[in-house]
């Protein structure tokens, strides 16, 4: 008997694919040799994506930028896209 294969088709913006994909790479080498475990221990906040701290922060992509350009929050750059953390 034959198995059958299932193919999922997802549509993606870019930024969302390249948000996903810079997740699983920081999951892969958080879960292979722990590199983020030394600084998640060091910092009580909570990461977040460049839309999720617009929503968070409630301002524009382009207010947050200048927020970055001025150190007014803390952030790091994952690949091409930033995250912002929050403190706790």
């Amino acid at each position: 008997m034959k198995q059958k294969k299932i193919i999922q088709i997802e549509v993606l913006d870019t930024e969302d694919f390249m948000s996903q994909i810079a997740d699983l790479v920081t999951l892969r080498l958080t879960e292979e040799c722990g590199i983020c475990e030394e600084e998640r221990k060091n910092n009580s906040g909570v990461w977040l994506t460049t839309k999720e701290a617009c929503e968070y922060f409630k301002v524009s992509a382009p207010t947050l930028k200048r927020m970055r350009d001025r150190n007014e929050v803390t952030y790091t750059k994952v690949g091409r896209n930033f995250r912002y953390l929050v403190e706790q």
